[in-house]
């Protein structure tokens, strides 16, 4: 497995794989498995590696961050992208998280151009890019009332933004 997060009912957990072009929905009290093809058109190509998952507080929907430097969003369940979020700079060889404001309105995201990115999830467009880590940003998170995000970095630092 490359990624895994529990949805907000605790009872599911969805999985990645690396060169898999599925999403795994994982029943944990019937051990049920659902697979889900990331391709909206049903196809068995892998074109990218889902790096992280995260859902939506929710749990309506799933970010998933990928290896080709683009977050999508899908429906729980579901292969139907509802949107692309564009703009950091991930590849096969980095190590992205994501994750959700509490609100909903909000996915953040490490770069590997040492920033964090910030994305309106209704536009589309980068709300804020976070600069000031000297190294690859390694994970970022969303205090629980919003107020504020958090970053680490192999530059040794904790940034409160």
């Amino acid at each position: 497995p490359e990624a895994m997060c529990f949805l907000g009912d605790d009872e599911t957990l969805v999985v990645s794989v690396r060169d898999d072009n599925y999403l795994h929905y994982l029943n944990v009290a019937s051990g049920a498995v659902q697979k889900v093809n990331m391709n909206q058109t049903g196809d068995d190509h892998v074109s990218f590696t889902a790096l992280d998952l995260a859902a939506s507080p929710d749990g309506r929907y799933l970010l998933v961050a990928t290896d080709k430097s683009r977050l999508i969003l899908y429906p729980t369940g579901s292969s139907m992208q509802l949107r692309s979020y564009y703009g950091a700079t991930n590849d096969e060889l980095g190590q992205v998280r994501a994750c959700w404001h509490p609100s909903g309105a909000y996915v953040y995201c490490t770069s590997q151009d040492l920033k964090v990115y910030c994305w309106a999830v209704g536009s589309q467009r980068v709300a804020a890019q976070l600069k000031g880590h000297a190294a690859t940003v390694r994970d970022v998170d969303v205090s629980p009332d919003g107020l504020s995000v958090v970053s680490c970095s192999f530059d040794k630092t904790l940034r409160v933004w």
